[in-house]
């Protein structure tokens, strides 16, 4: 069974049990016990990021530009007008500089073209169940393209120039959130023939960039997505979340003290 839900909110999003990227991801780059207990907190960074996915997607109609200070009088009143209308406040350089970001990604052409496809569909809310496991998936694309199987995601970086972004994707694993999206979508009957990163860079001049996934950075991503999903099916089959690393591990010098 799956489902396509076009308009839930993020709120409403977030806060179902089934597996998402961001859970496959924990599981690789450190363990099941790290991800069973994390703790999701919302750094100034993604608070900016996802000012400018809003900004990009929605024409920000989900974000306000605040006073400059928090805790004042001024603050106090505009959060009470963005929590009535589901907006999130931010401070005005903050919204300005998300604002700044997120032109400089529509200025480029070849980005801006992938957002302005006439019929793509944005920020869908897609729910599936895996085929390797019986777990209950879940994916948000930022955008996807039905008529050429284009799938796209905005991520704001701190390089997004080829060699620098192609560094963050696998510091970040972005292959694998990608290669998660993939099966998702097609589990729920979506074709993906292209996976595109958007990188916009997060400070001043705020260059951007497209990064198209490869079809080997799919297959060697597919190996590890199905690694941490079969874990996860271990662990919530067992009920036990555990690190499994050694009782204890020795420290050596690094291969490059050795050449020293």
């Amino acid at each position: 069974m799956h489902k396509i839900i076009k308009d839930m909110s993020n709120d409403e999003y977030h806060s179902s049990d089934a597996i998402s990227s961001s859970d496959v991801k924990a599981v690789i780059t450190k363990s099941v016990w790290h991800w069973h207990n994390a703790v999701h907190t919302e750094t100034s960074a993604m608070a900016l990021g996802t000012a400018v996915h809003d900004i990009c997607l929605e024409g920000g109609m989900n974000t306000m530009r605040g006073p400059s200070r928090r805790g004042t009088n001024a603050w106090k009143e505009a959060e009470e007008a963005a929590i009535s209308t589901g907006a999130k406040l931010l401070p005005e350089k903050e919204y300005d500089k998300a604002n700044d970001i997120a032109e400089a990604l529509l200025q480029d052409e070849v980005c801006a073209k992938q957002l302005d496809k006439k019929g793509s569909l944005k920020e869908h809310s897609l729910f599936a169940e895996c085929k390797h496991t019986g777990l209950q998936l879940r994916c948000r694309p930022d955008c996807y393209d039905p008529k050429l199987g284009v799938m796209s995601d905005i991520k704001t970086t701190v390089d997004a120039s080829p060699k620098g972004f192609n560094r963050q994707c696998y510091l970040y694993r972005y292959d694998v959130q990608a290669c998660f999206y993939k099966y998702v979508a097609e589990l729920c009957g979506w074709k993906v023939n292209y996976f595109a990163f958007l990188a916009v860079e997060n400070t001043a001049p705020y260059a951007a960039h497209m990064h198209n996934m490869s079809l080997e950075a799919f297959e060697r991503a597919e190996v590890d997505m199905i690694y941490a999903l079969e874990k996860i099916a271990e662990a919530k089959a067992k009920n036990e979340y555990a690190t499994h690393w050694p009782r204890f591990s020795m420290i050596h010098p690094p291969a490059w003290m050795e050449t020293e």
